[in-house]
């Protein structure tokens, strides 16, 4: 066999079976491809963290639980504030969270503004009130500021 015709082979090689490319002696053919198993995870992920964000930003139990695992200190002056407004709500039993609020760091303290809780209203359709949270560095309420109905 002339030098040319083997170039020919070990390029084809790879399509060609076991048996077929005993007779060449040629090692090219029983080379073996590294294995890549993260290679099929790879779309899997991407579609988990999109899901994941998606989720995050869509559904309130997974932003809760995503912001007490990354800013446990955040989350509790979030609870705090909207425990502090549910309770001065009339009707505490028909109240709810429409909006968590807006965490801001202040110098001595946290400020937590656009928090709206529904309510039961006078003629018995829902009233909306928003309000502002002081707390101070130990996360204790210090100012509960009722804002005006909107909507």
């Amino acid at each position: 066999m002339d030098e040319r015709h083997r170039d020919t082979i070990r390029r084809r090689a790879s399509v060609l079976d076991d048996e077929q490319t005993a007779h060449t002696g040629s090692n090219a053919a029983r080379r073996s491809r590294p294995a890549r198993p993260l290679r099929r995870l790879v779309p899997l992920l991407v579609f988990l963290v999109i899901g994941l964000l998606i989720a995050r930003e869509e559904i309130p139990a997974v932003r809760d639980a995503w912001e007490h695992l990354v800013a446990p200190q955040s989350w509790q002056a979030r609870q705090t504030c909207q425990q502090a407004a549910i309770a001065d709500s009339e009707h505490r039993e028909f109240s709810r969270v429409l909006k968590p609020g807006r965490v801001n760091r202040t110098v001595d303290g946290i400020y937590i503004d656009r928090l709206l809780i529904g309510t039961l209203g006078e003629s018995g359709t829902e009233t909306r009130i928003e309000y502002t949270c002081y707390l101070d560095a130990d996360g204790r309420l210090a100012k509960l500021h009722r804002g005006e109905t909107r909507f």
